[in-house]
């Protein structure tokens, strides 16, 4: 009598991301809570020449978890499946789920850039010195990822002066 060897056990996946066919819409479940843990609406536009992926839309219900990365990095990924090339372009704004916490910092932190330079800064700062923005002073910005452009020797001296 022979008996089958036994398969390895796979452990479940962290995380579960369902997009119901024909719409633009991200759903991220958790295994080990189950529950919807965000919300993320992204589709691919074009602007200038270069394709990228818009998030409309991103929602995460459970902070400090480490939820918004694994959406950021999985629409990097469908930024490369849609033929974008990992871009991604997005608003930053305060919104009225969580009006304590603007995301600008988050994204910041995850590599994000942006054309609005004074802002930068003061986001740059607010992480170097361990301070959160406040949500009434932080202007809604676009931002893009990945930041590519290199900073020129000007401002990295002056960067180096001011922060």
């Amino acid at each position: 009598m022979r008996i089958a060897p036994l398969k390895p056990i796979q452990q479940k996946p962290e995380i579960l991301i369902y997009n119901p066919p024909g719409t633009p819409i991200y759903r991220m479940f958790t295994t080990f809570m189950p529950r919807v843990v965000g919300d993320m609406v992204a589709f691919p536009e074009q602007k200038g020449g270069n394709k990228y992926l818009w998030i409309d839309h991103l929602l995460v219900f459970q902070k400090r978890f480490g939820f918004g990365n694994k959406f950021l990095d999985f629409a990097q990924n469908l930024s490369r499946k849609m033929g974008c090339g990992g871009n991604i372009r997005l608003t930053a704004a305060t919104t009225i789920y969580d009006p304590t916490r603007p995301p600008h910092e988050f994204y910041r932190k995850y590599g994000f850039g942006s054309n609005n330079k004074r802002t930068l800064r003061k986001i740059d700062r607010a992480i170097k010195f361990n301070k959160h923005l406040n949500y009434k002073t932080t202007p809604k910005i676009e931002m893009y990822y990945p930041d590519n452009k290199k900073p020129s020797l000007i401002q990295k001296i002056l960067t180096k002066l001011y922060l």
